[in-house]
Formats: structure tokens, sequence, C-alpha cells
């Protein structure tokens, strides 16, 4: 957002504008979560090409093979018919011998809310990266007998981008020791930066009220993947989760390698509720990020864990919303669901996808850390400001917080928005609610940036409608009218 042009002094034209609430707070670029520095990335596109799988000779557990002449880097697992009861795969090592077997879940159909539940017609699991590999083995079971007809391997070919190398590097210069005092603005690898190909996106940005709680995953892929390889693990899982799955765009909010990089997922803003395809009926009012890799028995990093954290305290105490409260949500059916449409659940505020849907998600090592991320989560929160949060507390016409709380554009204050209006704050000015066409008037001209500079004063009703006192002027708005001067 940049300042308006006006020469101070200078009265501004009328801006005919109403004055009518409630509204959606409009776009405004996140301040407070900085992007990594890195300029777009230039990746080649995705592909997704099946392999057929071929019975093993002497083989009594239904065990078949894919290879592939090139590296595989990101398999998956898809089938005809209903889901198997048990789905594993394992890979070669760089020797050529066979890995440890990899138990892997069948993800949902769709992940949008209300839709249909599993299906006969058949379905799939979600990628692994098997990176420079050229062979995997599959066996499944259902009913207690191998499947031996239906299965297919998907290898999902990530492309190269020009700045997998340099997010590797930063990656393993990252200091992830520290957990004490407020949560910083965690940096992120933007969605331009990671290599994703808007034009895929079939399913544009969508959004809740508000952000309620925050959902924690895994991929359930590999753990065997390097700093340099994750964004492209991400672009894979991103045209899987388009492609394949019909999810329109990637269905996490947020994503967290490893080593402790965020990537953003779902295109919309980081700060703002956007509706994701995580969690099949409680897409809505939730935030979900996913920690890279199967998590079933190797427990998270502790680089991941403190990424996840910073990550949940920001949004979650951006929100002002605690970690270790209850929330009752409501399904709205569909996906992986427990519940039916219209059923509610409580959860904690803070929750593992397991605790809604029919899933091992986030994976037992992960759903073991789930009371330690809380507690560190509320850690954070507690040491942050709570000014904004305090005024917010005397204004429930407000209603509930749309976008996380974060500084000023000009570094004095802070501030955040509800559904029906804005705090502003700044150890000079105080605390202020902005709403409505002034509101709207005192950001086109950019806000704090402005000649106007912050408010210093809530609105107050005149003869004719509202006015407001800013550092440098006033702006009032007419009922009769509708402009704001």
């Amino acid at each position: 957002m940049g300042a308006l042009a006006l020469v101070a002094g200078l009265a501004p034209a009328a801006i005919a504008v109403t004055d009518q609430a409630p509204r959606a707070p409009e776009a405004r670029a996140v301040t407070s979560l900085p992007a990594a520095t890195l300029p777009p990335a230039d990746p080649t596109d995705p592909s997704i090409t099946p392999l057929p799988l071929t019975r093993q000779a002497r083989d009594g557990e239904g065990t078949q093979v894919a290879r592939s002449a090139g590296p595989l880097k990101l398999v998956a697992v898809t089938w005809t018919g209903t889901d198997p009861d048990t789905v594993e795969l394992r890979s070669t090592d760089a020797a050529g011998r066979w890995g440890a077997w990899l138990p892997l879940d069948a993800n949902s159909p769709s992940e949008r809310d209300d839709a249909p539940a599993r299906s006969t017609a058949g379905g799939g699991t979600d990628p692994v990266w098997v990176g420079d590999r050229h062979a995997v083995q599959v066996r499944a079971t259902r009913g207690g007998a191998p499947v031996t007809e239906g299965l297919a391997v998907q290898r999902i070919d990530p492309g190269a981008s020009t700045n997998d190398d340099a997010i590797g590097a930063r990656a393993r210069e990252r200091q992830t020791s520290a957990r004490d005092g407020a949560p910083p603005a965690p940096a992120y690898v933007t969605r331009a930066q990671w290599g994703a190909d808007e034009r895929r996106m079939t399913w544009p940005p969508e959004y809740s009220p508000t952000t309620r709680a925050v959902t924690i995953h895994h991929t359930a892929e590999s753990n065997d993947y390097s700093p340099e390889q994750s964004a492209a693990v991400v672009r894979g899982i991103y045209a899987f989760h388009v492609e394949r799955n019909g999810w329109g765009d990637i269905g996490y909010n947020a994503l967290v390698d490893k080593y402790g990089t965020i990537f953003e997922g779902r295109a919309g803003g980081l700060d703002r509720p956007v509706v994701a395809a995580h969690a099949g009926g409680f897409n809505r009012d939730t935030f979900g990020i996913a920690m890279m890799g199967n998590l079933s028995d190797v427990a998270p990093t502790p680089a991941a864990l403190t990424s996840v954290e910073n990550l949940a305290a920001w949004k979650l105490g951006g929100t002002y919303r605690d970690p270790s409260a209850k929330v009752t949500l409501t399904s709205n059916g569909g996906g992986t669901s427990k519940f039916a449409k219209g059923q509610t659940t409580t959860v904690d505020a803070l929750f593992a996808h397991r605790d809604v849907g029919n899933t091992a998600c986030p994976g037992n090592a992960a759903y073991a850390a789930m009371g330690t991320i809380r507690t560190e989560v509320a850690k954070l929160i507690a040491a942050a400001g709570t000014d904004v949060r305090s005024a917010w507390a005397d204004r429930p016409d407000l209603g509930q917080p749309y976008r996380v709380e974060q500084p000023t554009a000009d570094g004095r204050g802070r501030y955040a928005d509800f559904e029906r209006g804005s705090i502003y704050f700044s150890p000079t000015t105080g605390a202020h609610e902005v709403s409505g066409a002034i509101r709207d008037t005192w950001r086109a001209r950019g806000a704090e940036l402005s000649p106007l500079g912050l408010p210093i004063g809530d609105a107050y009703p005149t003869s004719d409608g509202r006015a407001q006192e800013f550092e440098h002027g006033e702006l009032r708005w007419s009922e009769t009218t509708g402009a704001v001067t």
C-alpha cells in the first residue's frame, strides 16, 4: 500500500462512499510475516505420469514394482475400486537395495467441505518423496487378501526452480534453537518464490469470517529430502492436489519442512482466514499447518517444531485465541470428516487433523508432541503485547478478528482488522477504532502513511453523520451524500 501524494494543508476532494457495515476488510499487504529475500522463481512445469506396475515373480504377498529410466522424485499410489485396507511402499537406496516398507494412508477424494466421502470408484495416497531413486515396490491388502489388480504408481516430476538451492542454503544457515521471547514474525517462502504455477489454480481464494483454530498435519511422505529439495516437494504436492485430487489449489495453508523453512500454501494471504482443503468438514475458521514428512514413527525435528510454534503463535495470538482453550466447531461434512454435516465437536484451539477426521494424520510421533506445541505457543503468545486486544475486548460490536494483528506500515504501532472495523494503536496516539467509509477513505489515501497520520480518537456523531480526528487532520462522513471529506 503506497501513500497518497497530497500537498499538506490542501483539502482532499470528496469521495462518494457509503458507510454501511459489515464489510470484509480489503486486501492489504502483510507487514508482520516477512517473505524470504528471494526473487520470484522461474520453475519448469511439473508433470504427472502413470507408471505400470509389474507383479513380482515368486512373491506370495502380491508385491508389485514400478521402474523409471529417470529419477522418480515424488510418487503416489492410486487404485480402482474401493480403498485397500493397507498400502505400503518402499524404494531402493543408492546401492540398489530395497529399504523399509512405508505405510501410506488413503487420502480423501476431496477435502472440500460438503464433498462426497470415500468413493468406490477409486482413490489414492498422498505423494511420497523418493528423490533420485528409480524403482519402488508396492503392496496392498483388501479384506485380508493381497491386491494384485487396479494399482498404479503416479510419477510426479515437480520440475526445477531457480530458487531451490537458495532456499536450501538459507535453511542450512537458520538458527533453530531459540524458543523464548515474543513470537517473531516468521519469514516464509512465498508461492512465487517456491514456484507455484498460478495457472493451475482453479479454486480462487475464499474466506471465512475469522480464524478460530489451527490444525496440525503431516504430509505423510518420506523424511528423506535435502533442504534444496524442499521446494520441489511443495511443487509436487501442489500439482498432485490440483490435478489428481481436484482440490483447486494446494490443500494446506502453510507447510513447514524438517529444516524449519515455512512455505506459503493456499493462495489468499497467510494473515487472512483463507478456506483451504486440509481437513474436510472443518476447513472454515481453521488454519492448516502441515509438517513435511511422515511423522508416524519419526518425531518432528526441533527446527520444524520451532517454526510451527512461531507460525501458530503468530496466527492464534494475532487473532486473540488461547491455544489451550476449547472451541466448538460445526462440521460442513465431506472429506475425511468424522462428523456429518451440521454436527458439532469441541476441540483444542490447536488440534490435530485426526481429532476431526478419519485419518492417522499427523502421525503418532507428531500427535505425541501436540501438548508441547500448545505449551510453547501459549508462552509465545503470553510474551506478546495486548494493547489492541484489550481495546477489542471493549468493542464487541466489531465482531471477530478477521486479519492477524500486525505492525503499521510506518512502524510506529500495530493494528488488527475485525469483521466490522479495525483498531489502530501506537504508544503516542492510543488505541482507536476506525470503520466504515471513514476507514475506507483513510486507507485509500495511504492510512498511517498519508498526511493524516494515525487516529487520535474514535469517530463521533455530527449533525449529518460522523467525523474522526487524526494526527494531522479530520475526516467527515455525510449520511446525506455518502461522501467523506
